[in-house]
């Protein structure tokens, strides 16, 4: 690949891309509420590094959050208007 073609995916990853910690703060969620989700099945990586345990790097793809704190949002908008 050129330097041009890796810029481009850097941007993209960038843009596109985001931690753990960062998709808890999207969802609203504690640290230990999205690791539940993770666990349950809800979120899935979209792009992991590592075998397992802390060297583990797990990046999500910032539509799939944005996708699951719309329906967080909507889950609890249905538990209030009960």
């Amino acid at each position: 690949m050129n330097p041009e073609e890796l810029n481009k995916i850097k941007i993209w990853g960038q843009e596109n891309l985001m931690t753990r910690q960062q998709a808890a703060e999207i969802t609203g969620q504690s640290y230990a509420g999205f690791s539940q989700s993770i666990k349950l099945g809800l979120i899935k990586p979209f792009l992991s590094f590592g075998n397992s345990g802390p060297t583990v790097v797990r990046l999500y793809l910032k539509s799939d959050i944005e996708e699951y704190a719309r329906q967080l949002k909507e889950k609890k908008e249905r538990q209030n208007k009960v």
